[in-house]
């Protein structure tokens, strides 16, 4: 029997009584995919996946993207996005140690963003009993839903442009502050190839959920580069009154992890951001697939 447990205000959810491991039956399936856009974060806690069940599960989503990232896919899964701070015998990072410094929705720079993530928790960070790395999430439909009429209304038509060149160089400027810090992480340098994979995109400041219809703020100050149409001071301070609106306490659900977990976001309707609390020895990897989304309107 699926049971939903709500975790935050605004989103969140843990759903218990549900193996992955196994195909699920469609009334069973309907029901977990109600609760998913529901709820916009869920947690599957306690499970035990290989990679191939965990693409068989998302892919009853949707088509399953294949990152620009190839380097740190899972071998043999190109599907599949290697998420983690471990290194190999040469002191190479086997997945992304980079990603989720700032607040973002994945893929959010592509002509068709994600629909939704998966991330699946195989190890994680844990000192002197306390789990590390949390993740950081915020309802950006709950976030538009308590505008005021007249923000709604100058939001209305404004188009802002997502770009990934933009948010390696943020990345990159960021690292330079960590390694000051003492804080050392393998940046990803991406080719110019993968940068003119994904180039440039427009998108509408406020989406529709393909599936719920709801309305949320397509922001994000990891990817948007700015506001089409106002000039740069006006772009950038509304951006910034629109970051700092997001991510108020009431929008949000910290998530905990704990190995095992199978942690799902909607990408239309919340962003996400990381904590690095964490270093070797500590390890943490995690594998996630992520589904296709459609243009947004």
């Amino acid at each position: 029997m699926v049971d939903v447990k709500r975790l935050g205000e605004s989103l969140g959810a843990e759903i218990s009584g549900v193996d992955l491991s196994r195909p699920l039956r469609d009334e069973t399936f309907a029901q977990v995919a109600k609760a998913f856009f529901d709820n916009e974060v869920v947690v599957f806690r306690g499970q035990r996946l290989t990679p191939e069940q965990q693409i068989a599960f998302t892919r009853r989503f949707g088509e399953l993207e294949h990152h620009v990232r190839r380097e740190s896919c899972l071998a043999g899964f190109p599907e599949i996005l290697i998420v983690s701070n471990v290194v190999d015998e040469r002191g190479k990072a086997i997945g992304a140690q980079d990603a989720g410094r700032f607040w973002h929705s994945d893929l959010s720079y592509k002509r068709e963003p994600s629909l939704l993530s998966a991330l699946y928790a195989l190890e994680v960070p844990v000192k002197e009993g306390r789990v590390l790395g949390e993740t950081r999430f915020a309802s950006a439909t709950a976030a538009y839903e308590a505008l005021p009429a007249e923000t709604k209304q100058q939001l209305q038509g404004l188009r802002n442009v997502h770009s990934y060149r933009y948010y390696r160089a943020k990345n990159a400027q960021a690292q330079k502050a960590d390694e000051l810090r003492g804080r050392r992480v393998q940046e990803h340098v991406p080719t110019e190839e993968q940068l003119k994979s994904v180039p440039d995109v427009e998108m509408p400041v406020v989406r529709t959920h393909p599936v719920t219809g709801r309305k949320a703020l397509f922001v994000n100050e990891a990817h948007t580069s700015r506001i089409v149409g106002l000039g740069r001071a006006e772009g950038d301070a509304l951006l910034a009154e629109l970051y700092r609106h997001i991510v108020r306490p009431e929008f949000g659900y910290t998530h905990a992890w704990q190995a095992g977990d199978l942690l799902m976001w909607d990408n239309c309707a919340a962003q996400h951001k990381a904590n690095f609390d964490y270093a070797l020895p500590l390890r943490r990897l995690m594998h996630r697939t992520t589904v296709r989304g459609s243009a947004p309107f």
